[in-house]
């Protein structure tokens, strides 16, 4: 049944974008479905997926889903849907080595974590170069990885996954300050965000969100 005061073709096409959103593996391409083209039904494609803790997420002129920040905060605090720490470990390695390297070299890698242009490709043993952890662990890691969409393989190399795509705007900007901190943690800029993290009104706003 259409909401009230919709007709029932817009609410069609509301139920079909949500839909696509949600199982999508990568992003919804712009111009394909009219719920995410005209203004009015697109805020109704956001109302509905923030009733159920989503979000609507663009990248570029394209289209994506994740979790509200203040429910994946939760989810957190409630130890649902993290990652081990062995795969954590290696997730960060493949980041740092297909995309924050690159980037900090100066190539042009997109504007988010799952973007693939201007990435560059890890294998498993160059990932094993780093020899606090086992080759054996990075190889079943990289599967679990793979398995959540989290890493993409591409003739035998590795790559961010589309998975990442979903991830918000202050997702991905936490991400990019805890591989900050662990690559160069004495820098100023380090300092500076331990310092933001550690003052009262940012964890009161932690607080707020969850």
């Amino acid at each position: 049944m259409a909401a009230q005061g919709m007709p029932s073709t817009d609410e069609i096409a509301v139920r079909e974008a949500i839909g696509a959103l949600e199982i999508a593996d990568g992003l919804v391409p712009s111009g394909v479905f009219p719920a995410l083209e005209e203004p009015a039904l697109r805020k109704t494609v956001s109302e509905r997926l923030a009733e159920c803790g989503r979000t609507l997420i663009s990248v570029g002129d394209d289209w994506t889903s994740g979790y509200r920040d203040d429910v994946a905060d939760a989810l957190v605090e409630l130890d649902i849907g993290v990652l081990p720490p062995e795969d954590r470990a290696v997730l960060v390695l493949i980041l740092l080595r297909t995309v924050a390297i690159p980037r900090a070299r100066g190539s042009r890698a997109g504007e988010t974590w799952g973007s693939t242009a201007g990435a560059k490709g890890t294998s498993v043993d160059e990932l094993a170069l780093n020899r606090n952890i086992f080759k054996t662990q990075i190889k079943e890691s990289v599967r679990n990885l793979v398995t959540h969409g989290l890493v993409d393989r591409h003739r035998g190399m590795l790559f961010p996954g589309p998975a990442l795509l979903r991830l918000t705007p202050r997702r991905s900007a936490q991400l990019w300050e805890n591989l900050l901190l662990l690559a160069a943690p004495d820098s100023l800029y380090a300092h500076a965000i331990r310092s933001r993290r550690a003052s009262p009104s940012q964890q009161s706003e932690h607080q707020e969100r969850a």
